[in-house]
This record gives C-alpha cells, sequence and structure tokens, in this order.
C-alpha cells in the first residue's frame, strides 16, 4: 500500500516504487531513468491521495520610447536615480527618502533597518517631487526576457501576470515554496516530488484510489505526450463552513495543466471522461500554463467538476478512474477531425 501525504508536509515520505520520481538535492539536470513510465495507450497507474492542508533597467521617457526603442545613454544615467540599491529593480511610486535624500523601493523598505546608502534611518520622508517625475516616465518589466515598458501602475499589474516570470512549484498540497526558470520545473519535480508518477502516451487512464477519505485530498500525476509534459490534478474540496442538511459540501475538480508557457498550452487540447455502468460524463478544454495555476480553473469551472454523489456513481471500491486523452491541435486539423474551440460537460446515461 502507498503512504498518503498530508498538505502542508515538508517531507514526503514514500515506499521504493519502480513508478515513483527519485529524489535527490541536485537540481541541475533531469535524469531520464528517473522518469517513470508505462506503454502508451490506456495505461493506468493508482495515484494515492495527498491530503490538503501555493536585472535592474533604468526607467525610460515616454517620448523617447514611443517605438520601444532602448532609452539612450543620457537617459539612462539621468534615471539610474530610480534604481533600489537593495534589489537594483526601478523604484515605483510613492517614494520615501531618508534625511540624506536616499530612495529605496516599497518592497525593500520593510526589509532594511536603517538608510541601506548612508546607514541612517529608516527612509520615511515623502518625495513629493520624485513622484511627479515619475508620472512622465515608463519602466521596463523586471523580468529578463521581457521586453515591453509600461508606466508605474501598469508595470505593476504586467509583473504580474508576466510569461518571462519565475514558475512556481506547480505540486498542490506540498506547501512547496520553490520558483525558478521553466526548464528547471521539471528538474525540481523529479527531483523533489519523487511520489509523482508519470506515463506515456497520449490516452491513459488516471485512477485515483482512496477517493472517500475526508477532508481535503489531491492526487496527481504526469502524462508525457507530443515532447510535453502535462500535470493532471485531481483535488478534493471540503467547503464544511457551508454546510447545510441539503447541501453536498465535497466536490471534485479534474484539471490538466501544461509544463510550459501559456502560448504552448493554447496549442494543444484535452478530453477527461468518468464512465461506468452505462454512466459517462466528460469534459473538453485546452489545457492552462502552470503560470496560471489550479485555482485559476477552479475558480473559473474551468475544468471537469462533480460532487460526492456524482463521484459514486462512477468509483468502485472507493477508486475513480479517468480516462485522459491529450490531442495537439495541428494533429487534428491535419487529420481532418473536428477542432471544438470551447468546452464541454455533459453526463450520458
Amino acid at each position: 500500500m502507498l503512504r498518503r501525504q498530508v498538505r502542508n508536509s515538508p517531507i514526503w515520505t514514500w515506499p521504493t516504487h519502480p513508478g515513483f520520481l527519485r529524489h535527490t538535492m541536485n537540481d541541475n539536470s533531469i535524469p531520464s531513468e528517473n522518469l517513470s513510465s508505462k506503454t502508451a495507450g490506456n495505461s493506468a497507474v493508482i495515484m494515492n491521495p495527498i491530503n490538503n492542508s501555493a536585472h535592474s533597467v533604468a526607467p525610460q521617457f515616454n517620448a523617447a520610447n514611443a517605438n520601444g526603442a532602448h532609452p539612450s545613454a543620457s537617459s539612462s544615467e539621468l534615471l539610474s536615480a530610480f534604481e533600489c540599491p537593495v534589489c537594483l529593480d526601478c523604484m515605483l511610486p510613492p517614494y520615501l527618502q531618508c534625511p540624506s535624500g536616499h530612495l529605496v523601493c516599497g518592497s525593500c523598505r520593510p526589509k532594511v533597518t536603517c538608510c541601506p546608502s548612508c546607514r541612517g534611518p529608516v527612509p520615511s520622508i515623502r518625495n513629493l517631487a520624485m513622484e511627479r517625475i515619475a508620472s512622465t516616465l515608463i519602466f521596463p518589466c523586471r523580468y529578463n526576457g521581457c521586453t515591453q515598458s509600461f508606466a508605474a501602475q501598469e508595470k505593476v499589474e504586467h509583473e504580474e501576470v508576466c510569461e518571462h516570470r519565475p514558475y512556481s512549484c506547480p505540486c498542490p498540497g506540498a506547501a512547496c515554496k520553490w520558483q525558478g526558470a521553466l526548464p528547471e520545473v521539471m528538474t525540481h519535480l523529479v527531483r523533489n516530488h519523487k511520489s509523482i508518477t508519470t506515463l506515456q502516451g497520449e490516452d491513459i487512464v488516471f485512477l485515483a484510489t482512496d477517493i472517500n477519505l475526508p477532508g481535503a485530498v489531491d492526487w496527481v500525476m504526469m502524462q508525457n505526450c507530443f515532447g510535453y509534459y502535462f500535470m493532471l490534478v485531481l483535488e478534493k474540496q471540503d467547503k464544511a463552513e457551508l454546510q447545510t442538511s441539503t447541501a453536498n459540501t465535497q466536490m471534485f475538480y479534474a484539471v490538466v495543466q501544461l509544463i510550459g508557457a501559456k502560448n504552448d498550452a493554447e496549442s494543444f487540447m484535452y478530453r477527461l471522461e468518468l464512465n461506468n455502468r452505462r454512466r459517462r460524463l466528460t469534459f473538453e478544454g485546452t489545457p492552462r500554463s502552470i503560470h496560471e495555476g489550479v485555482s485559476g480553473s477552479i475558480n473559473q469551472s474551468d475544468c471537469l467538476c462533480f460532487d460526492t454523489n456524482q463521484a459514486q456513481l462512477f468509483s468502485e471500491n472507493g477508486n475513480l478512474g479517468i480516462n485522459v486523452t491529450i490531442t495537439r491541435l495541428s494533429d487534428a486539423a491535419d487529420d481532418g477531425s473536428s477542432v471544438s474551440s470551447g468546452r464541454v460537460c455533459k453526463v450520458d446515461k
């Protein structure tokens, strides 16, 4: 029997199994022998649950950068005053200075106990003149690889969704705080989340065990096809605080994410299907990038959703099998197959 994982536990203890990913402390490479796999085509894996408990560039003048060009040397030198001495990112309003006139950005200010430039008092005097100047500037995105520039507030909003921002660990329920570049995500998963099994092929069966366990639970696995890795997550939420005499407070959400960028995810479609006793529940949609996270799909109901009553219709002995099919849109078009641009959820009896 596989041991279950309690959410927020920093250590994952699992028995040795040929289908589990191996664990080391070095994230420099992905040894191919450590990726467990099965044969393609209706492969199945038993997934045990995991109990649940998430360069410094100077700003630019609007007039000088209307065409998106880089700032001139004189502009960069003049605006170097907006560089935070701690994080080296562009400082954004409001601006607070120490008695000697030194600034620090709003993100770094709570972390310092004195002025990082002169060791005087922590900056606390508002500089309205700098704020007026900042209103005439555009600032580059802080992430390497992104060439866009924005006004101060737009910069903040853009960086929250920028495709070049670091990727967070996509494994739910693990309370993992890891962040890194996209090529490092699989390395991290292989070496630090060795309970996740990987299946090869476009059509697989994801078998989640013990779905009747109480509380919030996650089941996770990986699917490798078309040269990409997809993360499949079945999450059970227990909303006990909303419980009434008639309400069913437990809901299941099945989500497919691409270990990749949003643009790559839009090149695929996936199909999830539950079937048993002449019943069939299906969902078709576009996978999301792991940048968007499982919660984004669940909050928008952009996934396969069903309650515990429906789960019982499709489960056997407390185990629930989900058929997963990944399709690349270009291949479907070449075959003359119909391609749905939306999503469909239906129950056949």
